[in-house]
């Protein structure tokens, strides 16, 4: 029987680390969302398998699969402390760890749905700590949806309002 982090995976861990080490590979996210989730040595993680780099660069979409599982809540808080110290260091010694940002063609619409967020979750008279714990998620996300700084699905946005007690209505035109 394996141990390690790959206890449940038929796949060696040589095979493991040639995926983390190629981004562009298709099961790069999930792999190394199920390292994080397994592994709290960041000296390990960064040292052996995920280019502290990739790590940075990754973090957002990685982490993002790694909230599928609410039994990863408390790795994904810790690995966003490591994430944080490492771009910090990153930056210091000018390595570029955010993909250059695109034409952002939405912006209006992210502003509009997100003050209409924060509109109604002040008149229910209710903290952003308040909705997130709700939701079951971190009171910076919350403050993120709440700037427009962070892309949701619809299927959070109905969550969200929801939790407030609201409703949606949409209107596309032509």
């Amino acid at each position: 029987m394996k141990t390690g982090w790959l206890w449940d995976r038929k796949i060696t861990e040589k095979r493991a680390r040639n995926i983390l080490a190629s981004p562009e590979n298709k099961q790069f996210i999930s792999l190394a969302s199920i390292l994080l989730a397994r592994n709290n040595s960041p000296k390990e993680v960064l040292g052996r398998y995920l280019s502290p780099e990739n790590f940075c660069r990754y973090w957002t979409r990685i982490k993002k699969r790694m909230r599928t599982d609410s039994w990863n809540n408390p790795r994904i808080e810790f690995w966003q402390a490591i994430y944080e110290s490492i771009r910090e260091k990153l930056k210091r010694k000018g390595v570029m760890v955010k993909f250059p940002a695109g034409p952002r063609r939405a912006d209006k619409f992210y502003h509009t749905v997100s003050s209409q967020i924060k509109t109604l979750r002040k008149k229910r008279e209710m903290t952003q700590k308040e909705l997130a714990r709700k939701m079951g998620i971190s009171q910076q996300i919350i403050s993120r949806i709440e700037s427009g700084q962070h892309n949701i699905s619809l299927g959070i946005l109905k969550k969200i309002v929801d939790k407030l007690d609201g409703q949606i209505k949409f209107e596309i035109t032509p």
